[in-house]
């Protein structure tokens, strides 16, 4: 798999994430700790250049997912 593929899935997961959840964009960026506007590139499939890693811990705190996850398939998480 390319990196470039891993990105697109983990776009893909943090989107299906906020739906799964019922989050608004304002309150997945919270608890991402990025801004809306950086929520909405990811959501869209571009990655944007200043986003740390921190975005993947964030997320697998607050879902009880293990970080790699988040890159391995397109999948719908349990809750």
């Amino acid at each position: 798999m390319t990196t470039e593929t891993e990105f697109q899935i983990f776009c893909e997961n943090i989107r299906r994430l906020r739906k799964q959840y019922a989050l608004s964009k304002k309150e997945m960026a919270k608890r991402l700790g990025i801004g809306i506007r950086s929520l909405e590139k990811i959501e869209r499939g571009d990655i944007p250049v200043r986003l740390g890693c921190q975005i993947i811990f964030n997320a697998s705190r607050c879902f009880g997912i293990r970080p790699a996850a988040l890159f391995e398939c397109v999948v719908a998480f349990e809750h």
